[in-house]
């Protein structure tokens, strides 16, 4: 059931080899990031405030309004993006076949059938939500409402790319090469889930208040907080929800082979995240345990659907095709 195969081994390796390479890697773009992050937080600050000595504009006094851990996140971003590449390199990421994303008509119908499982998913926590929960339609025109869709398709695509290519080709490819499927499976679900808890917003507008000029080391402060944000504010459903949806998203890039079906309905769930939050107001009440709120990590009902889907794709063998051509 859970036997490495050579099409997602990294290294052009055979099953039966393992390489902790991947692993040096990951690990290497992970923590130059954050070190990266950690030293130039404060100089960007700073930069900010001497263009501003100069020559105050809206934009700047908008970036001094913005929280330390705001610049932190975002310099984050940026050495990644920068160093990304250089693992791709040494991975052979750069080729649309061993990504998993090749260009056929196997591919779009991939695509499509687990665009519609994550907006089924979706739509089924939703519309219990609806019915079961405090949510009501704001007034809001067709107009706008498409206006919403294609933003959040848009938005779902991008957000469903990057982790996609992060969190399942690379690291989850990673620990498989070194470790097999189970373990590649379970760590970089566990990564996934830990990585969506942050310290929070109430704790970065406390370490900013009275910080007219933050000091160089404000932040490996950030960074320290960032790492263990998860035990100020852990909830196990929110978390178990998470790990269950990223083991989903594992299991179906191993099962077809193709990065195209995790991207799909990883999409079509933030889609719907982004939609329904948009579109309907909803306020807590008791039944959100049930079924969730906007983000639909909290509620029994996405961890039961998400727990059988998982169960299914571990006995599912998809008839394989040479995609790849």
């Amino acid at each position: 059931m859970f036997k490495r195969e050579k099409e997602l081994m990294f290294f052009g390796l055979n099953p039966n080899q393992s390489s902790y390479e991947g692993l040096k890697l990951f690990l290497l773009v992970y923590f130059g990031a954050c070190l990266f992050a950690s030293v130039f937080t404060a100089p960007t600050y700073w930069l900010v405030q001497w263009i501003d000595s100069l020559n105050s504009t809206e934009t700047t006094q908008w970036l001094l309004g913005k929280r330390i851990d705001i610049y932190y996140n975002r310099l984050c971003y940026a050495a990644t993006l920068i160093l990304l590449p250089y693992m791709m390199k040494k991975c052979s990421l750069f080729s649309i076949s061993n990504l998993g994303l090749p260009f056929n008509k196997d591919a779009l119908k991939t695509f499509i059938k687990f665009f519609i499982v994550g907006l089924a998913l979706a739509g089924i926590v939703f519309t219990c939500q609806y019915f079961f929960c405090d949510v009501k339609l704001r007034d809001v025109s067709a107009t706008r409402v498409l206006n919403i869709f294609a933003g959040a398709i848009l938005g779902g695509l991008v957000v469903g790319f990057l982790e996609e290519v992060i969190m399942r080709c690379l690291i989850m490819r990673s620990i498989y090469t070194a470790w097999g499927t189970l373990a590649g499976v379970i760590l970089s679900s566990l990564f996934f889930s830990y990585k969506h808890f942050r310290a929070p917003k109430s704790l970065w507008n406390e370490l900013s208040r009275g910080l007219e000029t933050p000091p160089w080391d404000i932040g490996f402060t950030v960074a320290w907080y960032d790492t263990i944000g998860i035990s100020s504010n852990f909830d196990l459903i929110p978390f178990l929800t998470l790990f269950v949806f990223g083991a989903v998203l594992c299991m179906l890039y191993i099962r077809t082979k193709m990065l195209w079906a995790p991207l799909a309905m990883h999409s079509a769930i933030v889609f719907g995240i982004q939609s329904f939050r948009k579109i309907f107001d909803s306020t807590p009440c008791e039944n959100v345990k049930y079924f969730g709120s906007a983000g639909m990590t909290n509620g029994y009902l996405a961890l039961g659907l998400l727990i059988l889907i998982f169960i299914a794709l571990c006995f599912w063998q998809p008839k394989q095709k040479d995609s790849r051509e």
